[in-house]
This record gives C-alpha cells, structure tokens and sequence, in this order.
C-alpha cells in the first residue's frame, strides 16, 4: 500500500470506503431477557431475517407491544397498539409477567437506560441498556462488565 500521493501527502485509509464496507459484522440479538427470565425475542415481529425484540411499553392509560430491532446500532421499531409520541419517557415492561424493567443507568437526555438481560439471570455487568425516551436512540450493550460500543464489534 502507498503511503503518499502523487502530490506528496500522506494517504490516511477511510474507514467509510465501498470497500471497507462490503462486509461488515453486525452484533445480532439472539437472546434477552426480563428479570424474571423471560425471553424477549420473539418471532411476532421481524427484521430482514432476524426475530425482533418485543417489550410493553406504558404511558398514563396508555399501553402497547412496541418490537425493537434485533441489530446494534439499527434503531428500527414497530409500535403496536400505542401511539409513540416524540419527548416521551415510556414505562418498559416485560410482555409475558408485566414486571417493569430496572434501571441501568440514567441517560444523557435526562430519561433512562432499563436494563435487558443477556441471560436469564439477571447481571447488570451482562446487559443491554436502552433509553426509555421515544426518539432517544441511546443504546449500550454491557458485556462482562464492559461497554460495547459500536467500533468494538470486530473483536467480539
């Protein structure tokens, strides 16, 4: 690989390049779940060839099924039966118990992260966190006490 261009600058790689980007890994959710040990992938709702996650969610009166993508980073949902209004904090339930999911973290836009579970034991330090604000697209997988972020997928 050359290092400099014609007119002597030094090249730097893109990341964001066709080539870089022909086939890039995706972190997929297989399996989460409520303290109480039930899973939360379900196959009522999915995304391109994945199960999605399927949660209740809460506001005053108002109660539904929402289905998030399965894939980190892809902020894709589906509300059913309850009218998601932007700026809203929603209250996040485990759809088979009605047990409400805990708190991680608070989050940067003032609401906060509910904990899902990367096994049916719940461990804060083996978790996902996802915002309970609709339209907040803060998300943090926690993997053996670790934060996962987006760039680290190559390594897992």
């Amino acid at each position: 690989m050359k290092r400099f261009d014609k007119k002597g600058m030094l090249i730097i790689p893109n990341p964001m390049q066709k080539k870089a980007l022909e086939h890039p890994k995706v972190y997929v959710i297989r399996e989460l779940f409520c303290p109480n040990g039930h899973d939360l992938v379900s196959d009522r709702a999915v995304f391109g060839d994945y199960c999605g996650i399927v949660i209740k969610a809460r506001q005053g009166g108002r109660e539904g099924l929402v289905a998030l993508s399965p894939l980190y980073g892809e902020k894709s949902r589906v509300a059913i039966d309850i009218e998601l209004v932007s700026g809203e904090t929603l209250e996040i339930l485990c759809p088979h118990c009605d047990i409400e999911l805990p708190v991680y973290s608070h989050c940067g836009c003032g609401a906060d992260l509910v904990a899902f579970f990367l096994a049916p034991e719940p461990d804060f330090a083996n978790c996902i966190g996802v915002c309970n604000r609709v339209d907040c697209i803060n998300a943090q997988i926690i993997k053996s006490g670790e934060l996962v972020s987006l760039a680290m997928i190559d390594a897992l």
